[in-house]
């Protein structure tokens, strides 16, 4: 178990679970204050570069600025950062289009489109040396005591406990940290998979991103590097499987069926496509975000349908919050695991993650809804858009993930 440094019972201020894109990062800012921080992961850290490239990230303007301040964004950029300066949405055969510029939210870009990969890599190469990496393991126990957290893990046949004053629950949607400190989760598995690839189109793509709302859910192309697009297709799991095991041909027809013929305008059909992944999409957010000398931020704190692209930016925003309450608490020589720190957290967030799992969910069901009465104020809204631009400046700011930075960094 890589960092085990034969030390069975280590004392640190801050352990986090899950040393993915939202631990990782956390792990650098904290380390940055002169914390200790140790980072416990499931998988091998040195195999992250190798994740299958058909995980990208839509990250906003706000996440791209948070990177930045990390200064590892110029380490992703050159890995392969396609920048999203337009968002064009329509749904078939109904009337109405809306297209979102940078210009009108006077960014370079709305967002970026980027492996994940690409930023793990680039977190881990400039993770300061201090913070100590035990990987592959996995949390075994926990034990919450008034002054610290003892954390019991086990990996490579070695177990061993770590203690820290803040335990961190990044370990995703099934958080073993939630689950340990009975904290509950509502939510709803939305019975969709995404299928992602991807795939060559005939047209260039001149950095616009594309959603089509069908009502088996939204067909998103972002735009990649190399003139490529990612495609994330929202398809129910009998239909997923199907497509899934279709050769490349009959795939690529099937899809040209889908994105419809307003979109093919645009695209102009494809030449090429790569290999093929399935994720289940579900909505899941913790009941409470805080524990007695526990939080819990990305996936942990909430999973959400990837309708409007906010998953990881909402996961970065909790960094942010976190790593500024932990900040204040530093610089008043406060323990960074008292109740009052953490309460000041949960307060960031769950306003924030209310507002996002409100807007994503509520736009899934308004373009999931075939009724004809839905159907007829999709179309009038989308033929609106233009006569509407508090609302356009509404949806703008959060596509671009600016209208959270008010508070901080993204």
């Amino acid at each position: 178990m890589a960092g085990s440094q034969n030390n069975k019972h280590a004392i640190h201020d801050v352990v986090i679970i899950g040393g993915g894109l939202a631990g990782a990062a956390l792990a650098m800012t904290a380390a940055r204050m002169g914390l200790s921080v140790a980072v416990v992961e499931a998988q091998d850290t040195s195999s992250f570069a190798e994740t299958t490239p058909e995980r990208v990230i839509a990250l906003s303007h706000g996440s791209r600025c948070h990177l930045e301040s990390l200064g590892v964004w110029q380490d992703v950029k050159r890995a392969g950062a396609a920048p999203i300066r337009k968002v064009h949405v329509l749904e078939p055969g109904n009337r109405g289009e809306v297209g979102m510029h940078r210009a009108e939210a006077d960014v370079d870009a709305l967002g970026y489109v980027v492996q994940n990969a690409h930023i793990l890599k680039a977190l881990y190469e400039q993770m300061p040396q201090q913070v100590r990496v035990v990987s592959p393991a996995q949390l075994a126990g926990i034990e919450l005591l008034d002054d610290c957290v003892r954390v019991q893990v086990r990996g490579d046949g070695d177990e061993q406990t770590l203690q820290a004053r803040l335990l961190v629950g990044a370990d995703g949607t099934m958080s073993r940290v939630r689950k340990f400190c009975g904290i509950g989760s509502r939510g709803w598995d939305h019975n969709r998979f995404g299928l992602v690839a991807s795939v060559t189109p005939k047209n260039q793509h001149r950095d616009v991103a594309h959603e089509c709302f069908r009502p088996e859910g939204p067909l998103a192309f972002l735009p990649l590097d190399a003139g490529r697009y990612s495609i994330v297709w929202t398809l129910a799991p009998r239909e997923a499987a199907r497509m899934s095991s279709l050769d490349d041909a009959a795939f690529m027809r099937a899809l040209k069926i889908a994105a419809g013929q307003e979109m093919q305008a645009h695209l102009g059909g494809f030449v090429e496509t790569g290999p093929r992944a399935l994720f289940p999409f579900e909505y899941r957010v913790a009941e409470r975000f805080t524990a007695p000398r526990v939080a819990l931020i990305g996936n942990a704190a909430h999973t959400m349908h990837p309708v409007a692209g906010q998953g990881l930016n909402l996961g970065l925003r909790d960094v942010g919050d976190l790593s500024r309450a932990l900040q204040r608490a530093v610089d008043g020589g406060r323990d960074i695991g008292a109740p009052i720190v953490l309460e000041e957290y949960a307060q960031q967030r769950t306003l924030d993650t209310a507002s996002v799992t409100a807007f994503t969910e509520g736009l899934n069901a308004v373009f999931c809804n075939d009724l004809l009465p839905v159907k007829l104020a999709r179309g009038l809204g989308m033929a609106g858009m233009d006569r509407l631009p508090a609302l356009r400046s509404w949806l703008l700011r959060r596509a671009a993930g600016l209208a959270q930075q008010a508070g901080g960094a993204a």
